[in-house]
Formats: C-alpha cells, sequence, structure tokens
C-alpha cells in the first residue's frame, strides 16, 4: 500500500492527514515537514540545555535507560520515531532526546526567555489544563499550552496506518502524536498533562507509552490497566473518555498509578500539571502556574443542568488568571493557549479553538478519520452557525 499524505485545515487549524504502512507512513510525514522539524532541533532553545544535561554522566545515564526500555518494550513505536527522523534528515537521538525530556526528571531552573524548561514545563508561567464532566452528558475539555515557538509548527495529524484503528491527534513537529489530544476511531477521547517525576522511573518514555495507547485503547477501564501495567519514566496524567460516556482521570508517573472517576457526587473533575492521587509529582512550588489553574479551576461553581460545549470553552478559553485558566504571552515568556478542544461524547461532537479564532465543530467520528466535509464554524462562542465547506481549504501533499 503506498503512503498517501494530504493536508486540509479544520477552521484556521493544520490538518495532516496520512495512510498508509506506519514506517513508511512517518517517514513521508518526517519529510514533508523536514523544514518544521529541522527548526525545532536547530532553533528549540531548551534542546541545548537538554544536550547538555545529558552530556553530564547522570543525565546520560537517565537517557540510556530511557532509550533501551523504549526500544526493547515498544519496537513499533520506536521504528515510526526512527523513520520520522529519517523522513526528516535529523538525527535519530535529537528526536529521541527531545521526545525524552519528561522522562528525566526535574531539571531545575533550565528555563528560556520564553519561559519554557527544558523537562517540558513551564514553572511559573503556564501549562495545560483540562475539565472532565459525567452526569447525564458526558464532555472532556482541555488547554494545550506551550512555547509559541510551536505556533506554525504544530497541526492536526490523523493516521489511518496498516491495520490499526484511525487516530487524530494535536501534533508538534519532532515529536510522536501523543503528548497533548488524541481522538480515536473507536470513540475514545483523551487529553494529557504534563507531571514531572522526581526521580524519574525505570519505564519507558512517556511519549512511547501513550503512543502505544493510541494503537491499542477501545474503551476506557483497558486505559487505565493498559497505563497500571505500563509505567513510563515520567509522567502524564490522562483526562480519558469512551463512546459509553464514562469519563476517568488517569495519573501515571515513574511507576505510580493513581485515578477518579468523574459522576455521582463528583460530577466535574479538573487537572492540571501536579499530582492530585500520587505522590512524587509536585508542582515547583507556591507560585507554581500549576497550582493557581487548580485554585481556578476547583474554584468553577458545578452547574446544576447539564452544561454545554460553550461553557467549557469559556471556563479554559474565555480569561487568563486569576479569572481563568488561558495562558496569554507576556514580556520575556512566550507561553501561551495554543489550542482548547471541547468534546461532547454524549452527542459525539468535537469543538477546535485555535488562539484567537473561531470555534470550529466537527462529528467525532469524521475527526477520527480525517473527513472535513462536516464543519460548523461559529462567529464567537454561543453562535454557532453553519459554514459551508468554502472554510475548508485541501491541499494534496
Amino acid at each position: 500500500m503506498a503512503v498517501e499524505l494530504a493536508e486540509q485545515r479544520l477552521g484556521d487549524v493544520r490538518w495532516i492527514v496520512l495512510r498508509g504502512p506506519a514506517q513508511e507512513a512517518f517517514g513521508s510525514l518526517g519529510e514533508h515537514m523536514r523544514t518544521e522539524i529541522s527548526e525545532v532541533v536547530t532553533g528549540w532553545e531548551p534542546l541545548d540545555k537538554l544536550r547538555s544535561h545529558v552530556a553530564e554522566p547522570a543525565g546520560g545515564g537517565r537517557l540510556a535507560a530511557v532509550r533501551r526500555a523504549s526500544e526493547a518494550d515498544f519496537p513499533d513505536v520506536w521504528a515510526e520515531l526512527a523513520a520520522l527522523a529519517g523522513g526528516a534528515n535529523v538525527p535519530l537521538a535529537d528526536l529521541a532526546l527531545l521526545n525524552f525530556r519528561g522522562d528525566l526528571g526535574d531539571l531545575g531552573d533550565t528555563g528560556t526567555a520564553g519561559g519554557e524548561r527544558a523537562d517540558g514545563s513551564h514553572g511559573a508561567d503556564g501549562g495545560c489544563s483540562d475539565l472532565a464532566w459525567r452526569r447525564e452528558r458526558s464532555f472532556i475539555a482541555h488547554n494545550e499550552d506551550d512555547s509559541g515557538f510551536y505556533e506554525g509548527r504544530s497541526a492536526l495529524l490523523t493516521l489511518m496506518l496498516d491495520d490499526l484503528q484511525p487516530v487524530t491527534a494535536f501534533w508538534k513537529a519532532g515529536f510522536l502524536p501523543s503528548n497533548a489530544f488524541t481522538v480515536t476511531g473507536t470513540g475514545m477521547v483523551w487529553s494529557l498533562d504534563s507531571l514531572t517525576a522526581e526521580p524519574p522511573g525505570q519505564g519507558a518514555g512517556r511519549h512511547v507509552v501513550a503512543r502505544k495507547l493510541q494503537q491499542i485503547a477501545v474503551m476506557a477501564g483497558q486505559a487505565v490497566e493498559y497505563l497500571r501495567q505500563h509505567p513510563s519514566a515520567g509522567g502524564f496524567s490522562y483526562t480519558i473518555g469512551d463512546s459509553t460516556g464514562r469519563v476517568v482521570v488517569v495519573e501515571s508517573s515513574a511507576g505510580q498509578h493513581g485515578w477518579r472517576e468523574a459522576g455521582g457526587q463528583e460530577p466535574l473533575l479538573w487537572h492540571t500539571n501536579h499530582g492530585r492521587y500520587i505522590t512524587g509529582a509536585d508542582a515547583g512550588g507556591p507560585h507554581d502556574s500549576s497550582l493557581t489553574r487548580g485554585e481556578v479551576l476547583g474554584a468553577l461553581e458545578v452547574p446544576s443542568g447539564e452544561p454545554d460545549a460553550d461553557w467549557f470553552a469559556r471556563a479554559l478559553a474565555g480569561a487568563p488568571e486569576p479569572d481563568g485558566v488561558r495562558v496569554d504571552p507576556s514580556e520575556g515568556n512566550d507561553t501561551a493557549t495554543l489550542c482548547t478542544f471541547v468534546v461532547n461524547l454524549t452527542d459525539g461532537e468535537a469543538t477546535v479553538l485555535h488562539r484567537g479564532s473561531a470555534p470550529a465543530t466537527i462529528p467525532l467520528g469524521d475527526l477520527a478519520h480525517g473527513r472535513s466535509g462536516r464543519v460548523t464554524v461559529a462567529p464567537s462562542l454561543g453562535s454557532r452557525e453553519a459554514d459551508s465547506d468554502a472554510n475548508l481549504t485541501v491541499t494534496p501533499g
């Protein structure tokens, strides 16, 4: 089967659709995004700090251990990363270091003028935020926060590979497409928040573990058990929902595993970038943005009725701290909420809010399968009038 790569847009968000055998497809993706991946390898400032860290015996030993576990336990995922590096014509060691940045422990004050630390955290400067809801209806909502460096170097990526289930993820050039937001063809959805594990564990890289989950998970309970059985060196929290409407939040970090389920007396759950159910994944200090964003989300009034997608969009993207959790760039810090995702699991719809752009809503199955024909673009939150395919452009890869 030949590789097929096409580009289209979901509202203002770049969307790459990729079909074919896995390794060949990742090679084509690397070639297609060679410029962006090369810019990350050569121009993303924290990577130099990571190189310095792993040049020392302790850091180099941790990196080698994570790489060995990743190659041995997940050879197919490792082959995807190698193919991506080959297609982009960049050293595999650079992409491995980039993807393992959160598996090397707390690197201390190794941040940049842009605010992002080399381990992928943001300290006092921002980070991702999530909400989960289940009562009569079910929702998952996520803010994807990162350095403004990734604006224009990130995209939705749909993978239709071999006999694997279809997956669409929010992808940043150079990474495995598994560290932000995922929708699968079996109706599963999850979002991820970075957790800094100190000390890191003995498992594979967290991006590698998360990529395998994309390939095999079909129900929330299965995902919970998979993460229990496959600990990662670093940490993520996963906010997971499935086609039954079940919604859970799982923390998996350095061999620790904890989770909660939305519903009953606790229909609304929140998460940011510190552990709530496990130890060893604490916030960086009393002024860490993860704590202040958590306070904002924890203070939300639980709706007496059923919220809609606009309620979640306003909660996450409506305002910056201290009134909300949206992250805006500031002087000396380019960290920003790049994109907000709201998924209505009950109605099977996903709403994507690219920074500063109108919300675009699409059937969940269409998003998972790379189909762009049925998109509703609203001028603003709370106003969703159908637009035509004129909002969508398709460019062959």
